[in-house]
């Protein structure tokens, strides 16, 4: 019995589900019958596509995508519209929308070009050339003979770097259409690329005589003039984009860089202020503007800008190079060394880092260390003269420093073999006390190298002019003598807390050795040296004043006091005597 029943049950539970089947299967031929049955209402679709594209037509967008939304609830495969709408909302920003619209449109009709078109202009809109030119490559193999296609080929050749090629297309472009100004601009980028900058013009020309209110197409003709150094022609130009959108922040900052060129600072000055104003988290504002005030002496003022452009690009290795320079404009060397190290961390395959460092280690008097981050410079770079010409002024230092060590060493060297001999001497002398007579002078020991010019501090890439110590062969018409043992003995002392960067023992061996002998210019030099490394730059230019006035042919004095007035924000006279220095040092040359 139990059995009969189970059986039953295990009947009446397969009927059930057999009947469940039928009846889901029914249903799904019944939607499937009415979708098959329902079209897509032609009249309907077409009321509500015209009404887009009239909204399109008076600048009314978000009607316009509404109208385009109606449309497809009435024929959701119909491509015109899904681009329609697709173009409108990458026109709004919102690209996701975009893209979603275009790739519909592709799925839906993969072999309708103007829908890759569509999609290449999105690409071209999102930074993404190299997709954008396999998108409107397509629609040209499709038959897409259109200017808008073949100029946003034009443009993704040109931003993939093959102006050439683009020039040919953006020429196509404008023969498929003469009125349409985009590819006379086109066309005149390219040919800027190709560095025809008079031609570039009277491309932006045309395209302006075809629209006179495109801000874009002043913008590029200024970046021509500017190239052929027509500085106030790209002034112009740069003011009628303002005139035509004042939040165009690339027309701003480039007529600050313009203005700065036709010696308006405070112009410059306002325009760098101005775009800082409109997008204060552009990094590279601050490193302008940061520049312009470091060239106009504001050193505070520069070095708030550079940290701040720090703060907001951290991993910008140009950032720490120019807050070291500012750093080394205000005499703190030692913080400019740790940015420029810093930047050599972040790209250690960037020239300008090594040479900012090496210029850092020169300042510091650190020559070996800057000469092998110049060399390192140097063959990344191999071809940047200024990078050779330091790089050449450190080897000249680290040879005067090898032959002063040495020449410091003889001299402690005799100084104790006088001191040991004057010793031995005593019991002689004191038995001839009764009778004294004249001591032969000692003789006048052999000057020593004098002591390494600094470098001046300067901004991350400045033009140099090497300084040039005076050869060893050549001193000095008036060479400087230290009259008496005294002086030597204490001179030789100062030399020596010098090459250990002791400045301030240096300070006052060299100050006992002039009280011995006030009239020594060697000794000035060298103490107005050890000045200098003390940043105490006004005691450092007076005691080179010195050393000139007892010798005006002292070349190493020019140098050194060269130097310390850069060092001290007196540029001018610090090229006065670095022109000086040059033409003792080729005089004594000839």
């Amino acid at each position: 019995m139990p059995d009969l029943i189970a059986a039953r049950h295990g009947a009446r539970t397969r009927f059930l589900a057999l009947c469940r089947h039928a009846a889901i299967a029914i249903l799904t031929a019944a939607v499937s019958l009415q979708a098959a049955d329902v079209k897509p209402d032609r009249k309907k679709f077409q009321a509500a596509y015209d009404r887009g594209v009239r909204a399109d037509q008076a600048g009314r967008r978000d009607e316009a995508i509404a109208a385009y939304s109606e449309a497809l609830e009435f024929d959701s495969a119909n491509v015109a519209a899904l681009r329609a709408r697709g173009a409108d909302y990458l026109a709004a920003g919102n690209r996701e929308k975009a893209l979603a619209d275009f790739e519909e449109a592709i799925r839906t009709q993969p072999g309708d070009g103007q829908s890759y078109a569509a999609r290449g202009a999105y690409y071209s809109a999102a930074n993404e050339p190299v997709r954008a030119l396999r998108d409107y490559e397509t629609a040209i193999n499709l038959k897409v003979e259109r200017t808008e296609v073949y100029t946003g080929r034009g443009d993704a050749l040109l931003a993939t770097g093959q102006p050439q090629a683009a020039l040919d297309d953006f020429t196509k472009a404008i023969k498929l259409r003469l009125d349409n100004p985009e590819p006379y601009k086109g066309r005149g980028m390219a040919l800027f690329a190709l560095g025809k900058y008079r031609d570039a013009i009277g491309d932006f020309d045309l395209s302006i005589d075809r629209k006179p209110d495109y801000e874009q197409a002043f913008v590029e003709r200024a970046l021509a003039y500017s190239a052929l150094g027509e500085y106030r022609r790209a002034q112009e130009d740069l003011s009628a984009a303002l005139a035509l959108n004042a939040e165009d922040l690339r027309a701003l900052r480039m007529r600050g860089a313009v203005r700065e060129r036709l010696g308006d600072d405070e112009a410059a000055l306002a325009d760098y202020t101005g775009a800082i104003r409109r997008d204060p988290s552009d990094a590279r504002l601050f490193l302008v503007r940061g520049a312009l005030y470091a060239r106009l002496k504001r050193y505070p003022e520069s070095l708030q800008d550079r940290e701040q452009a720090v703060r907001l690009d951290p991993r910008n290795p140009e950032a720490y190079i120019a807050r070291g320079g500012s750093y080394h404009l205000l005499g703190e060397h030692e913080k400019g060394l740790a940015d420029r190290t810093t930047a050599v961390t972040l790209d250690a395959n960037s020239a300008l880092a090594w040479e900012a460092r090496g210029d850092a280690y020169f300042l510091l008097g650190r020559f070996r260390e800057a000469l092998s981050d110049l060399e390192k410079a140097q063959r990344l770079e191999p071809e940047n003269k200024e990078v050779a010409a330091l790089a050449g002024e450190a080897r000249a230092n680290v040879e005067t420093a090898d032959r002063e060590q040495k020449a410091a060493a003889e001299e402690a060297a005799n100084a104790a073999a006088r001191q040991a001999a004057a010793e031995k001497a005593a019991p002689v002398e004191a038995q001839q006390a009764a009778a004294p007579q004249r001591a032969e002078p000692l003789p006048v020991p052999p000057q020593p190298a004098e002591p390494p010019v600094p470098r001046p501090a300067a901004e991350p890439a400045p033009s140099r002019t090497p300084a040039r110590p005076a050869p060893a062969s050549a001193p000095p018409a008036t060479a400087p003598s230290l009259p008496t043992s005294e002086t030597a003995d204490h001179h030789a002392r100062g030399r020596q807390f010098i090459q250990q960067g002791k400045f301030q023992e240096a300070v006052q061996e060299l100050a006992l050795a002039l009280k011995a002998t006030p009239g020594a210019p060697l000794v000035y030099n060298a103490r107005g040296f050890a000045f200098l490394q003390l940043k105490r730059y006004r005691e450092a230019i007076a005691d080179f004043d010195q050393a000139i006035k007892l010798n005006p042919n002292y070349t190493n004095a020019y140098t050194n006091r060269a130097a310390a007035r850069r060092a001290a924000g007196d540029g001018k006279g610090a090229a006065q005597d670095q022109a000086k220095a040059r033409a003792l040092f080729d005089k004594a040359g000839k």
